[in-house]
């Protein structure tokens, strides 16, 4: 919304009777004849403004917003059909007919209804006229790069599928780039299920020379595979394209990923997909790169705005009129998210361990529901797969779960899908991490806390609730276009005299500045970026644009290529001086392949994998700065991760967490009873200076608390593996330091080829050796595409198991 038409529709806004007309249709009052007469011809001369000049979109905007809720207001449907007929808003006019919402009076009104059958997709659904043109427009596109912006659901995971199936057959290495490892299996399942007769690889090590693949990786897994495999990409899809725009070192490696597969092939070919870009040319990593732009504009959803104020009073507030209207009081925020309610709602805040905290006050206030034979299961698997005393089992007593980052995956997958599944689970609690894993049906979503929130990444937020595939489906959902969405201030879960107020005016426009925090990017500005940074980013943005002039340099002496390789697979992040930690490594090695450790008569084969560690990458070496790698320089910490490592992630997740729970009892009663627990979840700092709240006195948490938090310790530590502890395994590998064997079981926990092919595939180990107590692994192979199957003894076996043992098993079938 540029300026002009913000003072426009401030200026009619204050018209007393516009104004106390629309806040009665905006709050749902009854409107008398002529009240309805006034707003639908305020509409059409909105509607006439926008046809003189389309830039003003936001009258167009609100016309249709007027429209809609005049018709779900009134049950006069006759407007909203005719401005879906006009503006191709083709679900809505379907629907309208589909329902009898409007009868058909005329014989052209039975054209238009057959006509608009041909808008639908090989997902069932129809499009509107904008999707569809656009779609095609994409799909017929030759560009070497291009993208596809459109709000959140509409329909981009399946224009990728379309995408690879008009592709020529010359595109033989596909890779669909993800930001997080936990959409890989969603999206996995959904190229796996299109048939496309091509090898699927969820894994850089699943690449076994073949000339043509399908990849389904994070950014990190496609760099690897480039690196490792000297290969190049033909395509390469971008999802959730807005990430490379931010600062953070997986923007960095995205933008890398990038740049590097267009130097080694300059025919790639890239897609961009994303709901929060405004201009696409701020991607780039090169001045000559053009990316031809299908853009969609109309969102079919247009939220209602509430706010609870500290005081107790509820507005709802109108974008286009800058305007917050009155709705009366209530003093109890949790009573007035249960009476705000609706079949489906999703509860948004922030720290992981404040979600908990919410989830156990809030069963306070709500009477506890019938337990059904599918809430009783299901409590009964959690009692058994992670700790009866686990708080989501108490909090299903009321139909309320909870998820965040700091719960194990497959926990919190499988709460996902019962809460997806089951009726009787009226309420999620999550925080961001809710955008990264299956889509959910929502109706009505709370926002407890904006920490982190932008104008972007609330919108974003914002269009989890009523999915368009959600509304269009089996039922008459129109008043889902109307989604509500509701503010909650609390000084507790927000901050000390928390007002939403200007962080709701934010969604005043429906588009926003790309901020280009990427100092890769050919749109970075410094100058503007150092304004609002710290005095450091100077050297922090000089070395990030060092470092990838240096790695895209070849280079020929063994120390050029082991400093690229330090950069390229991330170990220098953890140190302030790249050259110090070079020369410790190079001296390192020389001594080990004389065989002489500092003097010492030790062989660096007898040490263990931690002590491998700890004297190449830590010992004596002044420039790390990371805290939890600094952890190895105490041997306590070795030998607890070497254990963790080697026999932990064998354990069951229940067995890993009463191991766990059993070790903060005994550290609890030691002479050091405080654990690192980092921002999330720290309530004191190690020196008790109160700089840095990252650890937990367990001496003062129950039985209960330290089960929950075992839970969380125990997701903490797989990540520090698995993103932290594993780089460096790696390298040792690569520089012949380990063989491949050691490399095999600090890697897959397994020597076993049958057990570390089914790990590359994304089954656990835990997983692994139960389904080999089972019997069951002889009755699991790959196909010629690679996908895992089974034969008819498993599919039987497969009935006989519980739900989740189930659940975690057929994420991989078919």
């Amino acid at each position: 919304m540029d300026s002009k038409e913000k003072r426009t529709l401030k200026y009619i806004g204050k018209i007393s009777e516009f104004n106390a007309v629309v806040g009665k249709l905006i709050t749902n009052q009854e409107l008398n004849d002529s009240e309805k007469s006034y707003l639908l011809g305020v509409s059409i001369l909105l509607i006439k403004h926008y046809q003189i000049d389309r830039r003003f979109t936001s009258y167009i905007d609100f016309a249709y917003y007027l429209i809609l809720k005049y018709s779900l207001n009134t049950g006069d449907y006759k407007p909203l059909y005719d401005i879906s007929v006009n503006l191709g808003f083709y679900p809505i006019a379907n629907d309208i007919i589909k329902y009898e919402l409007l009868p058909i009076e005329h014989f052209d009104d039975s054209i238009i209804y057959n006509s608009i059958s041909k808008f639908r997709n090989e997902s069932n659904y129809i499009e509107t006229l904008e999707q569809n043109h656009r779609t095609s427009d994409f799909l017929h596109d030759e560009s070497f790069e291009k993208c596809y912006l459109a709000p959140t659901s509409f329909g981009k995971s399946n224009l990728i599928i379309s995408s690879i199936k008009n592709l020529e057959k010359a595109n033989h290495k596909i890779v669909i780039v993800l930001p997080t490892k936990s959409l890989l299996m969603q999206t996995y399942q959904l190229v796996r299920s299109a048939n496309l007769g091509r090898k699927i690889i969820m894994h850089d090590e699943m690449y076994d020379d073949e000339e043509e693949f399908i990849a389904v990786f994070t950014q990190e897994r496609a760099l690897r595979l480039m690196n490792r495999k000297n290969i190049a990409y033909d395509v390469l899809f971008i999802d959730e394209a807005h990430n490379i725009l931010n600062d953070d070192s997986r923007s960095i490696l995205l933008s890398r990923l990038i740049s590097k597969n267009r130097k080694i092939n300059n025919n790639q070919r890239v897609i961009y997909l994303s709901p929060l870009i405004e201009n696409i040319h701020n991607v780039r990593v090169s001045e000559d790169q053009h990316i031809s732009t299908h853009t969609i504009e109309y969102n079919l959803k247009e939220p209602d705005l509430f706010e609870l104020k500290l005081n107790g009073l509820v507005r709802l507030y109108n974008r286009f009129l800058d305007e917050f209207y009155s709705l009366g009081k209530n003093n109890n925020p949790f009573q007035y998210t249960i009476a705000q309610s609706n079949n489906k709602n999703f509860i948004y805040n922030y720290r992981p361990v404040r979600i908990e905290e919410f989830a156990k006050e809030f069963c306070n206030y709500l009477p506890e529901i019938e337990i059904t034979d599918a809430i009783a299961e299901l409590k009964k698997i959690l009692r058994k797969e992670v700790h009866k005393d686990f708080y989501v089992v108490d909090c299903l007593n009321f139909g309320v779960i909870y998820i965040h980052g700091k719960l194990p995956d497959l926990i919190k997958e499988y709460l996902e899908e019962k809460y997806r599944t089951l009726s009787e689970l009226k309420y999620i609690i999550a925080n961001s991490v809710i955008l990264e894993g299956m889509n959910l049906p929502i109706d009505c979503l709370f926002v407890y806390n904006t920490t982190g929130l932008k104008g972007k990444e609330l919108i974003n937020l914002i269009g989890r609730v009523n999915r368009l595939n959600q509304i269009f489906n089996t039922e008459e959902n129109l008043q889902k276009l109307v989604p509500p969405i509701h503010f909650i201030n609390t000084e507790y879960y927000n901050r000390k005299s928390s007002n939403m107020e200007n962080k709701i005016k934010e969604l005043r426009s429906r588009s926003f500045k790309d901020e280009v925090e990427n100092p890769i990017l050919t749109e970075f500005d410094f100058e503007k970026q150092a304004k609002k940074t710290d005095p450091n980013y100077l050297l922090k943005v000089k070395i990030i644009q060092e470092n990838e002039d240096f790695i895209s340099a070849n280079h020929a002496s063994e120390q050029d290529k082991l400093k690229s390789y330090i950069i390229e697979s991330g170990i220098s992040n953890h140190y302030s001086d790249i050259n110090e930690l070079i020369q410790s490594i190079e001296l390192k090695i020389r001594r080990l392949k004389l065989n002489e450790i500092l003097g010492e008569d030790v062989n660096f084969n007898e040490f263990t994998m931690l002590e491998k560690l700890h004297y190449m990458f830590v010992k004596d070496i002044n420039s790390l700065i990371d805290f939890e790698i600094g952890r190895l320089n105490n041997k306590e910490a070795r030998d607890y991760y070497e254990n963790f490592i080697l026999i932990g992630r064998k354990k069951s997740l229940q067995e890993n967490i009463i191991s766990q729970f059993e070790f903060f009892k005994k550290k609890s009663q030691s002479t050091n009873p405080k654990m690192y627990f980092g921002s999330s979840y720290g309530e004191i700092d190690f020196d008790d200076l109160g700089y840095n709240k990252t650890y937990i006195d367990l001496r003062v948490k129950d039985d209960s608390q330290l089960i929950n938090l075992a839970v969380v310790k125990l997701k903490m530590e797989e990540d520090f593996v698995s993103f932290k502890l594993n780089k460096f395994i790696v390298m040792l590998f690569d520089y012949k330091l380990i063989d491949l064997d050691e490399y095999n079981l600090y890697i897959y926990g397994t020597t076993d080829e049958q057990k570390i092919a089914l790990t590359k595939y994304g089954l656990n180990i835990s997983l692994i050796s139960r389904l080999s107590e089972d019997g069951q692994l002889s009755n699991m192979s790959f196909d010629s595409y690679n996908n895992l199957t089974a034969n008819e003894n498993f599919y039987k076996f497969l009935d006989s198991v519980d739900d989740f043992y189930k659940f975690e098993i057929k994420r991989f079938l078919n």
